[in-house]
């Protein structure tokens, strides 16, 4: 009977070796919370990782302001690319952040539904046309819509586009509003612009009118495979595919 219990117990200590083998042998998974302009970008740049890299992603686009308020609740994330330098910072007073940079620069630009462009040159006709809905991202927790906010202030545009103004819950939605006529005319990055053949691009913020749109990227644990994704996000191969979607170096 001995040699029996000693059988059965090689075989089960075997079985348990080969099962936390599986587990080592795991792929690693990146959590990452995205801002929704950088969606087009973030999805090439996951495919271009994977090719060299034994990783699998989760990622969660929306809002930088939806996305903060996630992680201080608790959400998974290993990485926030962020389009505001603001939310990372808020996020640093909430939880730890092992290393953080500023990767890339946006603009802010004004995008009508076809026709409507007719009415307008530039940002300032904003105060001399009427336009049936004029969409923007919510100011309190999208950075598009903060910067919206700003520009118009600061150019005395406000007032004229208070009463039609329709909020959006990410830069995303904005685009949609105007894709679908829902809109007349609304506020996005420049490079949401790009990614639509049924807008059409009216005119850059005028210089100087806001801070300037710059995304950084916060690396929130230290897991060796995020170390080695935050770091390759920094690198000329990957800022190159943010170029290739609109995206700018920080100057």
């Amino acid at each position: 009977m001995r040699w029996k219990l000693g059988f059965v117990s090689a075989i089960l200590l075997l079985a348990g070796c080969e099962e936390a083998s599986d587990v080592d042998e795991e792929t690693p998974e990146i959590f990452m919370m995205v801002a929704a302009s950088m969606t087009d970008a973030v999805n090439d740049l996951q495919d271009l990782y994977k090719e060299n890299h034994d990783v699998e992603f989760v990622v969660n686009y929306g809002s930088s302001g939806q996305l903060r308020q996630q992680i201080v609740q608790g959400a998974p994330a290993d990485v926030f690319l962020s389009a505001s330098l603001g939310d990372v910072e808020l996020l640093a007073d909430e939880v730890e952040i092992h290393a953080s940079v500023r990767l890339v620069e946006n603009q802010l630009t004004l995008i009508s539904t076809p026709g409507v462009e007719a009415q307008l040159d530039d940002w300032s006709s904003l105060a001399d046309v009427e336009l049936q809905n004029i969409a923007i991202g919510q100011p309190n927790t999208v950075p598009a819509g903060q910067y919206t906010m700003e520009a118009l202030e600061n150019e005395a545009l406000w007032p004229a586009v208070e009463p039609n103004a329709v909020y959006g819950s990410d830069v995303r939605q904005v685009l949609t509003y105007v894709e679908t006529g829902n809109a007349d005319a609304g506020f996005v990055y420049h490079t949401d612009a790009l990614t639509s053949e049924d807008v059409i691009i009216i005119d850059h913020a005028p210089e100087g009118s806001h801070s300037p749109i710059v995304y950084p990227v916060a690396q929130l644990t230290d897991e060796e495979a995020t170390q080695d994704f935050f770091e390759w996000l920094q690198s000329d191969e990957a800022i190159a595919v943010f170029e290739d979607y609109g995206f700018q170096g920080v100057k």
